[in-house]
């Protein structure tokens, strides 16, 4: 073990008016208070804003200065920096972060920066956080170059709790302005701008931030976020022993079914669990065939597989959903030019811009239509299967890797599922604007459809009215579920039986070398050829 370097890189991500910094603070603080053997975390905060600014003043591009209560438009400016920093490197700012890391590290470990030269750890307990990431290629490069050393968190907070928080910190930060600098934030259209709705979902460990730190001027028990924290502390140091959730055994399972999908445009999982947390359905998103369930789930030797991705049809293999939804596109505009023909733009139009037109169309909710894929819905998949199975839905949970389509919502609800969580959004389901009436966003006083139901009484004044609850899932992510629960280490004192956690003999799912491989093979070779 004395070539584990002892660093961990941490970082956040979260959608805007999530709290990512206040997050990162947290972590700070608690990461201070864990020691490895004898030595404290050495807990550095660096911060993308900071890197923006570097890159912007180097540049001479004006900034404006801080204030108390910052206005949106300052936030856009750095906005619009980061996005031409990223214009000729999508990774731009995850690399000047790691350089920044890199000079943390000289500093502390005294070594001087020599370009091209290594600066290696000292072995001291050392956590570097950042603060925060909005592009998924910032993640995979830091990924790729820490390796599972690098641990990054989604905040989690709800749409409208978001809004209002943004409206409180910046001075011009009414509804339709906050709306219009989330949807940036979460989703730009040129691929280097803000794309965190993609980065988001890559975490490792997802952390409720929706509830407020205070209510009515008292602590608010439902905020728990010191605790999650903890927790994902505890997995990371290995300080206490740490077992999954019920929720996070579940969504590893929903994730691990979505694996099985070979849909064109998409891979969904899902997975139903009974009222005492037995995992008694899967599903994915899949075509249906004929004697119940979906291809690719039976172990029979069969070569007819007539999945989208297998099935040729007049030669070709596509996507039904995708060239119906172009054929009534393709249509719409025959139609428009076919009525519009007294117009001279119109009966003009050349086939390169109808083309253009129709790929615009695509961009409407045209494109969101759903009525015409072949496959079922991972969360109808799971359904059907327990039912049968003869497994009653009522009372159950639903964990799908997909916020649900309103098709799928419908059914979610009169099948009596009592909540549903989720780790994607996504934006083109209208479940919750047809469902309002069967649809509850907010965990704090919500009750189980189940439990109201079967406790209800006619003669009741008060009638309290029963909702699925649809909620973000929190804890650890299914890609970390292996990494963060599989016994690495010796959990007692083989002689006194006394639990206690040991170092490891070997490696770890966290061990990180202090030198790269390229450096160990060198320092081999040399080895091999003065042992030869």
């Amino acid at each position: 073990m004395d070539s584990a370097s002892n660093e961990l890189v941490f970082a956040v991500v979260g959608h805007a008016g999530s709290g990512t910094s206040f997050i990162a603070q947290q972590l700070e603080s608690l990461l201070k208070q864990i020691a490895i053997g004898d030595e404290r975390f050495d807990v550095i905060m660096l911060k993308a804003r900071d890197v923006i600014t570097d890159w912007a003043a180097a540049r001479g591009k004006l900034l404006s200065p801080a204030s108390n209560r910052p206005s949106l438009q300052q936030v856009k400016t750095f906005q619009d920096y980061g996005d031409e920093m990223r214009a000729e490197d999508l990774a731009a700012i995850a690399r000047a972060l790691t350089l920044k890391i890199r000079a943390q590290r000289a500093s502390r470990t005294q070594q001087s920066i020599t370009i091209g030269k290594a600066i290696i750890p000292d072995g001291k307990p050392r956590a570097y956080i950042l603060d925060s990431l909005r592009h998924p290629e910032e993640v995979r490069f830091l990924r790729q170059l820490y390796g599972q050393a690098f641990v990054l968190i989604g905040v989690v907070c709800e749409e409208e709790r978001r809004i209002t928080r943004i409206g409180v910190k910046y001075s011009d930060g009414g509804r339709v302005a906050a709306k219009e600098f989330m949807e940036r934030d979460a989703n730009a259209k040129p691929p280097n701008g803000q794309h965190v709705a993609d980065a988001f979902h890559l975490a490792d460990y997802f952390l409720d931030n929706t509830a407020d730190r205070v209510k009515g001027n008292v602590p608010n028990p439902d905020w728990l976020v010191v605790e999650n924290l903890s927790r994902l502390v505890k997995i990371v140091s290995h300080s206490d022993l740490v077992r999954p959730t019920v929720s996070e055994t579940a969504m590893h399972h929903a994730y691990s079914a979505q694996m099985q999908s070979a849909c064109l445009s998409k891979q969904v999982g899902a997975a139903v669990v009974d009222a005492n947390g037995n995992v008694v359905a899967t599903g994915t998103n899949e075509v249906p065939k004929a004697g119940g369930g979906v291809y690719g789930e039976s172990f029979e030797r069969s070569t007819h597989d007539a999945r989208c991705a297998y099935f040729r049809e007049q030669d070709e293999r596509f996507c039904r959903n995708t060239r119906t939804q172009n054929e009534i596109i393709n249509e719409l505009l025959a139609t428009f030019k076919e009525l519009l023909k007294d117009i001279k733009e119109i009966r003009e139009l050349s086939d390169e811009r109808t083309k253009q037109l129709a790929v615009q169309l695509r961009k409407t909710r045209i494109g969101g239509l759903l009525e015409f894929s072949r496959a079922v819905h991972a969360e109808m998949d799971a359904l059907l299967s327990a039912a049968r199975k003869g497994v009653s839905l009522v009372g159950t949970r639903l964990f799908v890797t997909t916020f649900p389509c309103h098709y799928c919502a419908r059914h979610i609800i009169a099948a009596g599922v009592d909540e549903v969580q989720y780790i994607e959004p996504y934006p083109k389901s209208q479940a919750l604007n047809l469902h309002r009436d069967a649809i509850d966003v907010e965990q704090s006083d919500w009750e189980p459809p189940s439990r109201i139901l079967a406790n209800f009484d006619p003669r009741s004044k008060e009638k309290k009215e029963a909702k699925v609850l649809f909620r973000p899932f929190s804890g650890v992510a299914p890609q970390l579920y292996k990494r963060a629960f599989m016994k690495n280490r010796e959990l007692k004192n083989k002689d006194t039986g006394e639990m206690s956690v040991q170092t490891p003999e070997w490696g770890t799912p966290w061990h990180l070398s202090k030198r790269s491989p390229a450096e160990l093979e060198a320092e081999l070779s040399t080895e091999v050829t003065n042992h030869a």
